[in-house]
């Protein structure tokens, strides 16, 4: 198999239905669509966790953030502050099998930068704002205003927006990097469309909030539902926010999403420009979601909803991936693109990686019979702090383990906006147990530090898988 380029584009908390190739009516992202029918779109794609730093560093690691290590937004706790290039199984392999790397946006995953880590190349946020002042543009307090201002129009032009910064300059690398022998690799990572959206026109008019529908789960009243949602709910100052007010944030959200799709339509249409469409992988995909309004809440830490942990993914291959594809098969996305650089690449892999090459379901093949049925996601704590809780989502149930408030359960195809929390039904209890035993053995296999006997214990009441667990000593970290 020859060596194909690689584009990964990484947009940060976009929701899957926000992509009109899973089914948006409202949200327009013709380039995502046209690479989705180009290629194949991932039904089942879940993030290992939803939180920016832990998820990009499993990304680099192929494990999970509870093998890594890096558990939290980098600086914010001192569990362990940043991933190591020692680590970063993903940009050795590529640097091994001679690809030249450059590296355009959003890192946030080390302080030390990506050349560090063997990229050739790095364009970091911080430079489109040193950028933008020398254009004799001022740079709005908006950018780094994440709790009163959300959603603000930006005066710049268009083209001087960040997306188009980033999209300039991953053109200026491609041009850069295709010129020698060897491939390429090349990151663009966004910071949209999280908040705060700070979106030129003629995107931050482009959608009516009157034309939004609500969030069925929007008016959720979190009944039966762990305590720390409605905290979270304070902690992001949306008690009480009506529907009206979510409208306006989503439709700078979807503004920004429709900015960064024309951004990206550049960068690809310059590729097929320059001849390298048929020779280049194309992995579009986001980091985590958002809930932007979904249960009344903001943001995405401290819950494993649906809108936080199902993620959109399509890729493009010509000539290797069929055209117009779809898999149905739970991928856990940044582990499984790991695992796919690392077979492309001819890498060995380690003794201990969570993630599985997905080059075999790209060329249209079922799925290997030891491929996960299911979905396993993490959470450790953000801004507020340390706080553990799992997923585990099948195709019928999604439960979610809180270790100091109840647990939740939601039946995926009667209750698809997880409005109704089963855990506490007599009539569930056998469900839960099943998936409670499920998940205790995702624990074991992949060394999470939840699986002890106190845990097990709770979770499932088992003499046999208690004494399996390990005690109260340790010694992994």
């Amino acid at each position: 198999m020859s060596r194909p380029n690689i584009l990964v584009i990484v947009t940060d908390q976009q929701r899957v239905d926000s992509v009109g190739a899973y089914g948006s009516t409202v949200c327009r992202t013709p380039n995502m669509d046209k690479v989705a029918n180009a290629g194949m779109r991932f039904d089942k794609a879940f993030t290992p966790t939803g939180l920016c730093s832990p998820v990009r560093c499993s990304l680099l690691s192929g494990v999970y953030p509870h093998e890594h290590r890096v558990l939290t937004n980098v600086g914010l706790h001192p569990v362990r502050a940043q991933l190591e290039p020692a680590d970063d199984r993903m940009s050795a392999a590529l640097k091994s099998a001679g690809y030249r790397m450059g590296y355009v946006g959003k890192w946030h995953v080390s302080k030390i930068d990506p050349p560090g880590f063997g990229y050739e190349d790095y364009v970091s946020l911080g430079d489109y704002m040193t950028w933008r002042q020398d254009q004799g543009l001022s740079v709005p307090d908006a950018f780094n205003d994440y709790l009163t201002q959300r959603a603000v129009k930006d005066d710049a032009p268009a083209d001087k927006s960040r997306p188009a910064f980033l999209a300039d300059n991953a053109i200026r690398l491609i041009d850069k990097h295709q010129a020698g022998d060897d491939p390429f690799f090349l990151r663009l990572d966004f910071h949209g469309p999280h908040f705060p959206n700070v979106v030129p026109e003629p995107y931050f008019s482009m959608y009516d909030p009157a034309d939004i529908p609500q969030w069925p789960n929007n008016a959720d009243t979190l009944e039966g539902k762990p305590s720390v949602q409605s905290i979270k709910q304070k902690h992001w100052r949306t008690e009480n926010l009506p529907w009206a007010d979510w409208a306006k944030l989503i439709s700078a959200y979807y503004g920004e999403i429709t900015m960064i799709d024309d951004q990206v339509g550049r960068v690809l249409d310059h590729l097929a420009a320059l001849g390298l469409e048929e020779d280049t992988l194309v992995i579009w995909t986001s980091d985590h979601g958002d809930t932007i309004g979904a249960h009344g809440i903001c943001n995405k830490d401290y819950t494993m909803y649906e809108e936080i942990y199902r993620v959109p993914m399509i890729m493009r291959w010509p000539g290797v991936i069929p055209k117009g594809s779809s898999c149905d098969a739970f991928v856990h996305h940044f582990l499984d693109i790991c695992g796919t650089v690392m077979e492309i690449t001819g890498a060995e892999k380690p003794e201990v990686f969570h993630g599985r090459s997905l080059l075999s379901q790209m060329k249209g093949a079922p799925p290997p019979e030891d491929w996960p049925d299911s979905a396993y996601c993490e959470f450790h704590g953000s801004h507020m702090g340390l706080y553990s809780m799992r997923l585990l989502t099948t195709d019928d149930w999604a439960y979610i383990y809180h270790t100091n408030d109840i647990d939740e359960l939601y039946d995926r195809n009667a209750d698809p906006w997880q409005m109704v929390n089963l855990a506490e039904s007599p009539d569930h209890a056998d469900t839960l147990d099943m998936l409670k035993r499920k998940m205790v053995g995702w624990m074991a296999a992949t060394d999470d530090h939840l699986h002890n006997e106190w845990t097990v214990d709770w979770l499932t009441k088992d003499p046999e898988l208690i004494a399996q667990a390990p005690g109260r000593r340790r010694t992994k970290w």
